[in-house]
């Protein structure tokens, strides 16, 4: 038989990478015991039991329907899972993909006695982690009221003694009250930010001073002794770094600064940001905001370079009237469904030429072949009559040869899956008949699709991703392309523009011009 390992081990002081080794090995020592051939272990760290939201384990649910494997050897019942309904529907799962659940350490006989002596293991599995997470919860209530720490994040300032109790950490609170000082003294968060990072100081965990980060130090009731454990609060039960009227004076600063018009952040998603470029300067276009007479905000794009340095005269372009126009035209171009069959084909041919050319699963191919090869000779000259002590063992040294390739091939089909034509239409088309006004939508095609977006005056060029990784291409050959694209546009109907083998292939690896005064009847104004 062959079959796989899944391991466990959840958040908690004695489970550890080590248990991860004691299971494999357990597990490793009873396949060998039992002639079960291990393709592959799938193993979660610091994951609950309780929960099936755990990575590898559906990795090893989904893999089971290819059915390379026919048992999953866990180390105990629990590993598998502590919630026995969950247990009895992804044992169903596996059971349908021909695959059997064995623990390593419960000798679980077939038959009746075996089903109510597994359905008690699962059940004494579900008690004992509904048990340790009540325990868990009683003894953490029992620290917050006394003040102890519970084991979450420690603030800046303070250490923990060998008791659990808080206590004053000096160079951390010395940097929590310039903090606080300077917020006092009306200095922006961002620029409390830049400052401390300026000096060198460190968080509690060693690393730079983020702007949220220092928002949550100025807003943090421990600093006046206060502590707070789920709905346990304890007036001064911490040592008091702030003293209570600094406190209050800067959460009335903070109050003011939040309502401050000027101070606002931008409360909408610009889904374009860090994909559109200045087709001008070449600089990055972010968004930005602006309110009109009446009191009605609005929302750009604008040019970096126009909105902080003053040297590029490129217009600001509507927020909404560019990610729609972008979702457009990636839907309309690129979810085709000649395209979509196109780049379905392509991935099918590049991924073929990879196994062919590079993969790991070639070689070992190739060397099985070999050793069946070698094997075919041997019994020849077997049948011949030719047979010695040395022919003998080189039989079983190449079977045991052939027998190793298989397991290899096997574990590497599992980590290098192949993507078939109809999966690849499959995912692509879950994309097509979105309502392109609808922002989910964009966001959707935008994050998928959309590489770049360069802005001109009178035409916008988008290049598509077409690999696992951004392409990068200098706005110079897009340009080009782009150049070359549009000729072959005044030369051709919308309906036969995919036709052309060489737009097509522009499209499909990521150039498409749109030239908004060919397509929409627009004036400067309005871009």
């Amino acid at each position: 038989m062959r079959g796989v390992i899944y391991a466990r081990y959840s958040h908690g002081p004695r489970q550890t990478e080590q248990s991860i080794e004691g299971q494999l090995r357990e597990c490793n020592a009873y396949a060998k015991a039992n002639n079960i051939d291990i393709i592959n272990a799938y193993i979660d760290r610091k994951q609950s039991g309780r929960t099936d939201n755990r990575e590898d384990f559906q990795r090893m649910l989904r893999e089971s329907k290819r059915k390379l494997y026919d048992v999953v050897i866990v180390w105990k019942i629990d590993r598998f899972g502590r919630n026995r309904e969950e247990i009895a529907k992804n044992k169903a799962v596996l059971r349908m993909n021909g695959v059997r659940v064995i623990s390593a350490c419960e000798s679980i006989p077939e038959g009746p006695e075996g089903i109510i002596l597994e359905s008690v293991l699962e059940g004494l599995a579900e008690y004992y982690s509904a048990n340790l997470s009540q325990n868990i919860v009683r003894g953490m209530r029992e620290n917050a009221m006394k003040g102890k720490s519970c084991g979450a994040g420690l603030s800046l300032g303070y250490k923990i003694d060998k008791d659990h109790k808080f206590q004053l950490d000096p160079v951390g609170a010395a940097v929590v009250q310039e903090i606080f000082k300077l917020c006092d003294e009306g200095k922006k968060i961002a620029q409390i930010q830049r400052y401390l990072n300026e000096k060198g100081y460190k968080t509690s965990r060693g690393c730079k001073f983020t702007i949220d980060g220092v928002s949550r130090i100025l807003r943090n009731r421990q600093y006046i002794g206060e502590y707070r454990w789920s709905d346990i609060v304890s007036p001064n039960a911490m040592p008091q770094i702030i003293d209570n009227e600094l406190f209050e004076r800067v959460q009335k600063r903070l109050e003011l600064n939040k309502k401050a018009p000027a101070a606002r952040r931008l409360d909408v998603d610009f889904l374009l940001t860090g994909k559109v470029y200045c087709g001008k300067c070449g600089d990055h276009v972010a968004g930005d905001s602006g309110t009109s007479r009446s009191g009605d905000k609005h929302y750009y794009y604008t040019c970096h370079s126009k909105k902080q340095l003053h040297v590029c005269k490129k217009k600001s372009v509507k927020k909404e009237w560019l990610e729609r126009e972008v979702t457009k035209i990636a839907v309309m171009y690129v979810l085709r469904d000649d395209v979509i069959q196109y780049i379905a084909r392509r991935v099918v041919e590049i991924q073929k030429k990879e196994n062919a050319d590079k993969s790991m699963l070639k070689y070992l191919n190739d060397r099985l072949r070999e050793a069946e090869k070698s094997i075919k000779n041997i019994m020849k000259a077997i049948e011949a009559g030719i047979i010695t002590e040395t022919t003998q063992e080189r039989l079983l040294e190449l079977e045991a040869t052939r027998h190793d390739l298989q397991i290899e091939i096997e574990k590497e089909k599992i980590t290098r899956p192949t993507l078939e034509r109809e999966q690849v239409v499959c995912y692509l088309e879950k994309f097509k008949g979105g309502n392109i006004d609808d922002k989910e939508y964009q966001t959707r095609i935008i994050e998928m699709f959309v590489n770049k977006v360069i802005l001109y005056e009178d035409k916008i060029i988008i290049t598509f991703n077409y690999s696992g990784e951004n392409n990068e291409i200098s706005l110079e050959v897009i340009e080009e392309a782009a150049e070359e694209a549009f000729a072959e546009l005044q030369m051709c109907s919308n309906e036969v523009l995919l036709a052309r083998p060489k737009l097509q292939e522009l499209i499909v690896l990521g150039v498409f011009t749109s030239y908004f005064k060919s397509h929409i009847n627009c004036t400067e104004d309005k871009l």
